[in-house]
């Protein structure tokens, strides 16, 4: 084997792992940014949390 080969080689394996990643970051990113932006939106405000009022009998 040459370098010529060596180099060819060692490129299509960092393409194959940049394709391979690529789809993986896509997608943990979006289920990522999917939950951050739903967990800001659905906090409750404290001032509406009621306690429950304990009646004794």
């Amino acid at each position: 084997m040459t370098i010529n080969d060596v180099s060819l080689l060692g490129k299509k394996i960092l393409v194959g792992i940049i394709i391979t990643t690529i789809p993986f970051i896509i997608i943990f990113g979006g289920l990522w940014l999917t939950e951050k932006l739903l967990s800001e939106h659905h906090e409750p405000d404290p001032q509406s949390i009621n306690q429950p009022k304990a009646t004794r009998s």
